[in-house]
């Protein structure tokens, strides 16, 4: 006897869809001062597409539409035991590995648009740490294509001067979001996938790296976390933030930070966008040797996220962990980069890594800095398989 047919669209989605808009929207208003466009989508069918700046970017959407998308998230969000059933029974998103191509996700999205619902996602996969629109994934051309569903492109504005990646605690500023473009399939349907990835990207590009103004007297909180080298000694892991100042505890050079996220004048950078493209350029000039020191030398904790079991197990706590230009050691553990398919940061502070078909993560103090790692993963890659480039963010 065949078993009862399951669908992934469940009716007390749209109950629970609508309760979730209801309380984030009065958090988003009060206190990223959020004002959104609503969006008639005609009783249509879309994948809905959006820039990346806010840790609600996607409830910031939901608050623009009448009904419900499935949302593509990060493997990291089902590894939180009762939360996470929680988060599956209500909104049932769909389970995506973060940097990896996950074919499990396509076919996930393919059922769900079969069963006459829309799809949410962020291409970008990662919040910008500077405020620019960071690296979009050529595969999501091929999503689009076999999805054949109109595209629409929603912007966010105004998200990293309110709570940037980085920090804990939003600023005084203010948020908008609206859908500022539709592509129809008709429209894209005989571009080429190099021509439509050329199309998303365009249409998904912010640069807020000098955002609007912000009130604050924290405004440099926690930037280590998104920067590493310092400007002027070029020493790793030395910078330290405090209220609205960085300072690097081995040369001593110092900055303020205005209320457009600009450092003092005097200072080697003036943006955390440019600072980073100083950090790229450093990472780009190391050449992967396995007799070389380590780059760098942290205490770090390690664990396994275990999706069936729903909890992050801790394989090695607070263990001596090297950062090397070939492999990454913690805890007693070796991770050549070889083995590793891929790296990212996950959330503000936490590394997610695949190796071996298990999915790790590397967790230290709050001022945890996962982007170099990241960073020094993918030049390996790009030096022994001759990359694009591509630093991981």
């Amino acid at each position: 006897m065949k078993g009862k047919k399951t669908t992934w669209k469940k009716a007390r989605h749209a109950f629970y869809y609508k309760l979730s808009c209801l309380l984030v929207g009065i958090y988003v208003k009060i206190v990223y001062r959020y004002r959104g466009k609503k969006f008639d989508d005609g009783g249509r069918q879309y994948l809905y597409i959006f820039n990346h700046q806010t840790p609600l970017d996607q409830h910031l959407l939901y608050l623009s539409l009448k009904r419900q998308p499935y949302t593509i998230a990060s493997e990291d969000l089902f590894t939180m035991g009762f939360v996470t059933r929680i988060i599956e029974h209500t909104q049932a998103p769909i389970p995506f590995k973060k940097s990896e191509s996950d074919f499990s996700a396509v076919k996930t999205c393919v059922r769900i648009v079969r069963e006459g619902c829309s799809i949410a996602l962020s291409p970008e996969g990662n919040r910008t740490f500077t405020g620019e629109t960071v690296h979009i994934k050529p595969s999501v051309a091929k999503l689009v294509k076999l999805l054949r569903l109109p595209v629409a492109v929603f912007t966010v504005r105004g998200g990293y001067g309110v709570i940037p990646r980085y920090a804990d605690k939003p600023r005084r500023g203010r948020v908008t979001g609206e859908i500022t473009r539709v592509i129809e399939y008709e429209d894209y349907k005989d571009l080429s996938d190099d021509q439509l990835y050329a199309l998303i990207c365009e249409a998904l590009y912010v640069d807020e790296s000098v955002p609007a103004p912000v009130k604050s007297d924290r405004r440099a909180e926690f930037m280590e976390r998104a920067v590493y080298i310092c400007p002027s000694c070029g020493k790793v892991g030395t910078i330290v933030s405090k209220n609205n100042g960085i300072k690097c505890v081995s040369c001593g050079i110092s900055a303020g930070v205005d209320d457009r996220m600009r450092f003092d004048e005097n200072f080697p950078v003036r943006t955390i966008s440019e600072w980073t493209k100083l950090q790229n350029e450093w990472v780009n000039g190391i050449v992967p040797d396995e007799n070389a020191p380590a780059i760098f030398t942290e205490k770090a904790t390690l664990r396994v996220l275990d999706r069936e079991k729903g909890k992050k197990i801790i394989l090695s706590e607070d263990g001596e962990t090297k950062l090397f230009s070939d492999r990454l050691e913690t805890g007693g553990y070796v991770f050549p980069y070889r083995d590793v398919t891929a790296m990212t940061v996950c959330g503000r502070a936490r590394l997610d890594f695949y190796c071996g078909g298990k999915t790790y993560q590397l967790v230290a103090g709050r001022t945890f800095c996962a982007l170099k790692y990241v960073n020094i993963y993918y030049n390996y890659k790009n030096k022994k398989e001759n990359g694009d480039g591509f630093l991981g963010i």
